[in-house]
């Protein structure tokens, strides 16, 4: 029996003059260690992070943790759309001292305040890693606290193979612009589908100033040994979002709203799938004229959105 689920809207979200600034540009480009060139130890045995001319190296079983701090500050402001991206190669080249727990260990993210002793509670957009005798797995977490008793579920993409660079992009996106603000990050590696995560438990800090690499763990289970390079921080301006005319935008963005298997798109956007309780079934980042396929999900109704 043909399966058919039916688009009940569709709502672009546009951004209005979204300038970005770009506020760190790390090629590693020196040699010797990150303390010495631009960055602050604020943990750990300091020195041990350390460039060869070309790449930043983690080692196994090495505990130090640097930060650098942005050009400018980004200061997340109310009843606006605030978002902000980091970029870089990941690289590594074995299993050695890499953890095999489903939960990973992040090695990086944004921090505030940036400098010797940055506040653990905005330790957010974290990148996460772990490995199996094949490869590494790379994974997001959009807010770091625990809940008493508990612990955080970061997104995890498909595998890489061992000595394969994984150019990754991630994203966080602070929605202060609805009755109930949130705060989710994004991950994309290579071409693999756009993850999403929103499961860390805690709100937004009120500025970012810095981003942090992190070593962890032991020389057999915990950030392991890799290599960093072309790391790049975008904030962008804190805008309002505005809602796009429904009719034309339906028009534009989907294609097909009685559905089968695949919904055809006619703009490019980062696209998510909510079932009529409001719950997120798919998200994904889709190409002009490209589709998606939901084969996966059942028959009913249901709001696609678009950014």
């Amino acid at each position: 029996m043909k399966k058919i689920f039916t688009i009940l809207s569709v709502v672009a979200l546009g951004v209005t003059a979204n300038a970005q600034t770009e506020v760190v540009n790390e090629t590693f480009s020196y040699t010797g260690a990150l303390k010495d060139n631009g960055w602050v130890s604020h943990s750990g045995t300091a020195g041990q992070l350390v460039a060869d001319g070309s790449v930043a190296k983690m080692v196994a079983g090495s505990s130090e943790d640097v930060n650098k701090a942005f050009s400018s500050a980004y200061t997340i402001e109310a009843s606006k759309y605030n978002k902000i991206e980091y970029s870089l190669t990941v690289n590594v080249a074995n299993a050695t001292g890499l953890t095999t727990a489903a939960t990973g260990e992040y090695f990086m993210h944004l921090v505030n305040p940036a400098g010797t002793a940055p506040a653990g509670a905005s330790f957010v957009a974290r990148l996460y890693i772990k490995g199996t005798a094949t490869g590494y797995a790379l994974g997001v977490l959009n807010n770091g606290a625990v809940p008493t008793g508990g612990s955080v579920t970061p997104t995890f993409g498909t595998e890489v193979a061992y000595g394969t660079p994984s150019n990754v992009v991630l994203t966080y996106i602070v929605d202060n612009t609805i009755a109930s603000p949130t705060n989710t990050a994004t991950l994309q590696i290579n071409s693999q589908p756009l993850l999403t995560n929103a499961t860390g438990i805690g709100t937004a800090p009120a500025a970012l100033s810095g981003i942090a690499i992190r070593e962890a763990g032991t020389a057999t289970t915990g950030t392991g040994t890799v290599t960093l390079d072309n790391l790049v921080v975008k904030t962008y301006t804190p805008t309002s979002l505005s809602t796009i005319d429904f009719n034309s935008q339906k028009l534009n963005l989907v294609k097909n709203t009685k559905v089968n298997n695949e919904i055809n798109f006619g703009e490019k956007a980062n696209v998510k799938i909510y079932n009529v309780n409001g719950s997120l079934v798919k998200s994904a980042s889709v190409e002009k004229n490209g589709s998606l396929n939901v084969s996966s999900l059942a028959k009913g109704v249901y709001v696609v959105t678009g950014e």
